[in-house]
C-alpha cells in the first residue's frame, strides 16, 4: 500500500514512459484514458464517457504547460458532444498545436475530439467510430437517423395500409412528441462541431478547407454508411477514402511507436491492476483519477513532482 502523500506505484510505473515519449517528440504529453476496454471493471453506467466535470481533470493536467504545441493521447468509447465541445473550446484556447495520439479506442465523441488537432497519429489496429448520436429512449439508446427512419417507415405503412396504426401505435408512443426535432438537432451538431473544427484548425489556411470539412463531416456522421454506432473506422479506411484529414501511422518512425505502445501498455495495466477508470495525466507527472473505491471520494489526486 502506498503511503499517504507518495507517489502512486501507478504513477512510477507510467511516469518514466510518458516522460519518454514526450522527451523524444519535444512536446509536453497529457493523457486522456478510460478503462472502457479493459474487462471486468464493474462500474456505473455513464461512468467511462466524456461528461463536463472531466474539465476538472484537463485543467489539472495542462494548467503547468504553457501555450506550448502538446500531444493528446485518447483512449476512451466517448460521451457527450457538449461535454467534448466545452473541453475542445478549453484546450485550443491554450495551446496553438495539438497532435492527437490514438494508440487503440477513440470513439463517437472522442472521435469528434481528435477532430479538433492539427494532426492525427493512429495506430494501424487502432479504432475511431462514427459520430453520428445516439438518443435515449424507453429501450435504452438508438441511432437518431435509425429513429427517423423508424418513424418514417411507419408513415408509410400506415398510409398504404391504416389498420398498421394499431401495430405502430405503441412503438411511437415511447418516443415522445420532440423526438424527431431533438433526432434533427443532435444529427447537425455534432456534425457541425467538427465541420468547425476541421476549417479553424485541421485546415486552417486551406482555401478547400470548408469542402474538406463538409465531407468528413458527412462521412462520419452519416449512420447509413456504418450500420452501426459501434462499427471501427481505421487508418487504411481514411487513407483510402482520400478524405484529405492530416492522419499518419503512429508506427513510424519505429521508436515513436515504441514509446507510445509503452505508454498504452503502461495504462492499460493501471487500469487492470486498481481501481482506476478514468485517468488524467501529463508528462511533468501531474494527475487526477477517478477511482472506484469504496473507501475514498472518487476523485484522487497524485501530488505534483517536488522542485
Amino acid at each position: 500500500m502506498d503511503r499517504p502523500g507518495s507517489k502512486a506505484s501507478w504513477a512510477k510505473v507510467l511516469y518514466k514512459r510518458v516522460k519518454a515519449l514526450s522527451d523524444l517528440s519535444g512536446r509536453p504529453c497529457i493523457i486522456y484514458a478510460t478503462a472502457c476496454t479493459t474487462s471486468a471493471k464493474q462500474l456505473p453506467p455513464g461512468a467511462l464517457q466524456i461528461d463536463f466535470s472531466d474539465k476538472i481533470g484537463f485543467s489539472v493536467i495542462t494548467q503547468s504547460l504553457g501555450a506550448n504545441p502538446i500531444d493528446l493521447m485518447l483512449h476512451s468509447p466517448g460521451g457527450v458532444p457538449e461535454a467534448a465541445e466545452s473541453i475542445v473550446e478549453s484546450l485550443r484556447a491554450k495551446f496553438p498545436h495539438i497532435r492527437v495520439i490514438v494508440p487503440s479506442f477513440a470513439k463517437s465523441a472522442a472521435t469528434m475530439m481528435s477532430m479538433a488537432a492539427d494532426e492525427i497519429l493512429l495506430d494501424d489496429d487502432a479504432e475511431l467510430g462514427p459520430i453520428d448520436p445516439q438518443m435515449q429512449t424507453a429501450n435504452g439508446f438508438s441511432p437518431a437517423e435509425a429513429i427517423k427512419e423508424q418513424f418514417l417507415k411507419a408513415g408509410q405503412e400506415i398510409s398504404a395500409d391504416p389498420k398498421r396504426l394499431s401495430v405502430w401505435l405503441p412503438i411511437l408512443q415511447q418516443m415522445g412528441p420532440s423526438m424527431l426535432i431533438q433526432c434533427d438537432n443532435a444529427i447537425e451538431l455534432s456534425k457541425t462541431l467538427v465541420r468547425q473544427w476541421l476549417t479553424r484548425f485541421m485546415f486552417n489556411g486551406d482555401p478547400e478547407a470548408a469542402q474538406k470539412a463538409d465531407a468528413i463531416a458527412r462521412f462520419l456522421g452519416q449512420h447509413s454508411n456504418f450500420k452501426s454506432h459501434a462499427r471501427c473506422i481505421r487508418l487504411k479506411d481514411l487513407q483510402e477514402r482520400n478524405l484529405g484529414l492530416k492522419v499518419s501511422s503512429a508506427r513510424t518512425p519505429i521508436e515513436l511507436h515504441r514509446r507510445i505502445w509503452d505508454v498504452y501498455c503502461a495504462i492499460d495495466v493501471v487500469f487492470a491492476t486498481s481501481g482506476i477508470f478514468k485517468l488524467f495525466y501529463n508528462s511533468r507527472d501531474e494527475a487526477i483519477v477517478r477511482a472506484a473505491q469504496p473507501a475514498f471520494a472518487p476523485m484522487l489526486m497524485q501530488p505534483p513532482p517536488s522542485a
